[in-house]
């Protein structure tokens, strides 16, 4: 069977979390078969991964990217997709995007998978058997499986999913949007998801971090976070609907 190197965003772990157990359960494909740095054990501490990065991609045939919003943004990816590109990889794009947002990338005019679409992943299954990748077909399992992951994959897409605590009690997320406040000292930040287990036990539309400003750093669309909190509240908006106020007790940017 031959290696798969994913090509990914580190913003978008959540979903990529899932495609990897998608590939495994629903596709047949070996762990360790696999490379992609969502898998911990893929990276040795103390080494240069960039590095490890390379000497991976140099040994897989196959190359399939997860192009999300994201992915786009980040040099690193581009750069990942231009080495893929220059070493002649065999490779399979997943969309997440409009395909007009891969203008100016060396994937420009090709035929392009969307990783939200049931039928183009029926296509994927087929594609990978036919290059090598895959000996045995499971479609039983492929077919069992396949609906719910494209139901994650829109529930990630559209931020209607929970986010679980780790063993630290953090959760982590990444920043949507930011509200402006007429109380300029506040800071105010919808994150993609809800937090599962809140301290006032409600249901709300949206899910907010809310802090004085100079408690926390400043956050942009797009920044990931990590966040704890023993406060939410419930409030309505004309525009938002029940919103729900998080007021973290600890908050960190994650970098990279």
């Amino acid at each position: 069977m031959k290696k798969i190197f994913i090509s990914y965003s580190s913003k978008d772990q959540k979903m990529v979390d899932s495609f990897i157990e998608f590939l495994q359960l629903g596709m047949g494909i070996r762990r360790q078969d696999i490379f992609c740095t969502a898998c911990p054990d893929m990276l040795e501490t103390g080494k240069a991964f960039i590095e490890k990065i390379r000497e991976y991609m140099q040994e897989c045939e196959t190359v399939i990217f997860v192009i999300t919003e994201q992915y786009l943004k980040s040099p690193f990816c581009l750069v990942e997709m231009g080495a893929a590109w220059g070493l002649s990889k065999q490779y399979f794009p997943l969309l997440t995007v409009p395909y007009e947002k891969l203008n100016n990338t060396p994937l420009m005019g090709i035929q392009m998978r969307r990783l939200d679409n049931q039928d183009d992943l029926g296509i994927l299954y087929d594609e990978l058997h036919r290059c090598g990748v895959l000996d045995e077909y499971h479609t039983a399992e492929f077919n069992r499986r396949v609906a719910g992951f494209v139901g994650s994959v829109k529930d990630n897409l559209s931020g209607n999913y929970l986010i679980e605590k780790d063993e630290n009690g953090y959760y982590e997320t990444t920043i949507e949007s930011v509200r402006e406040l007429s109380q300029k000292q506040y800071r105010c930040y919808g994150i993609k998801g809800h937090i599962a287990d809140p301290p006032d036990k409600e249901k709300a539309n949206s899910d907010w971090l809310f802090y004085w400003g100079n408690t926390f750093p400043d956050l942009m669309p797009g920044d990931r976070v990590r966040f704890k909190t023993t406060k939410t509240k419930i409030n309505v908006f004309p525009d938002l609907g029940r919103a729900r106020n998080i007021y973290p007790d600890d908050l960190k940017k994650i970098e990279g």
